[in-house]
């Protein structure tokens, strides 16, 4: 009887110790361990990219939002300065000095679409004005609207005189009727001086400007028009105020 009691005393103290395993041995107790840790790999992790982050300011480095990495000083100031290459004084703009959105319009006088999208393009001037500059680039369809390239040459003489955007309104309303006469006519309309508009055009003063700036586009990828480049990318075809709402919504988001 004694050793059957003491073999029944430690398979009871067996079967005790097997239903209070340690809490780490226990299914919830791994699962438990198994979070800890993923928790303090995520805390490195992330404390590694604040330590990197405050490491590039505290050496006065950029973030490029759309190459999505760090640039130095230096890099982001060649950057501006490829910008203001393109975004020539000599543009005619509207809108600020000071934008938080560029968009660069190259556009025909002799091309349709431009002209359909001039209403959106003038309401979204006068809504966005403060926050953007609005820059007018040439792209002239020549071979597919006669005498296009003189309109373009017309419309930079206009700007001499500081009349561009009267004499833009005036050549998409009267388009593809771009005969020499006719473009002087309108220069006639808006009190340009017809001797100096006149010598402006027969010089074709303008033709190099034309010139870079269609190359310009090419470079940028514009094949047609109406194309807008904002803030660097190409957005080919027309606009209507509530995409513009949009796309400059957005940006003013990430700013």
């Amino acid at each position: 009887m004694g050793i059957q009691k003491k073999i029944k005393a430690r398979m009871e103290q067996a079967m005790v110790k097997s239903y209070f395993k340690s809490w780490y041995k226990r299914w919830w107790g791994k699962l438990v361990l198994l979070i800890g840790i993923l928790f303090l790999l995520s805390l490195v992790y992330f404390s590694l990219f604040f330590v990197n982050d405050f490491r590039h300011i505290m050496v006065g480095d950029v973030f490029n939002k759309e190459l999505g990495t760090w640039i130095s000083s230096e890099q982001y100031k060649d950057n501006q300065k490829d910008i203001s290459n393109v975004l020539t004084e000599d543009d005619p703009f509207l809108g600020t000095d000071e934008p938080i959105v560029y968009i660069m319009a190259y556009e025909s006088f002799g091309c349709v679409y431009c002209k359909e999208n001039q209403a959106d393009i003038k309401e979204m001037t006068d809504k966005f004005g403060p926050i953007i500059r609005f820059v007018v680039k040439d792209f002239p369809t020549e071979g597919l609207h006669e005498n296009v390239f003189d309109a373009h040459l017309a419309a930079g003489c206009a700007q001499e005189q500081g009349k561009f955007w009267e004499y833009r309104d005036l050549l998409f309303a009267n388009q593809n009727e771009f005969a020499i006469s006719q473009l002087k006519r309108y220069a006639a309309e808006i009190d340009l001086s017809q001797n100096e508009f006149s010598q402006c055009l027969s010089n074709e003063e303008y033709a190099q400007e034309i010139r870079q700036d269609y190359a310009q586009g090419v470079d940028l990828g514009v094949t047609g028009t109406p194309s807008y480049v904002v803030n660097g990318q190409l957005m080919p075809g027309t606009i209507p105020m509530a995409l513009w709402e949009e796309i400059i919504g957005f940006i003013i988001k990430q700013n």
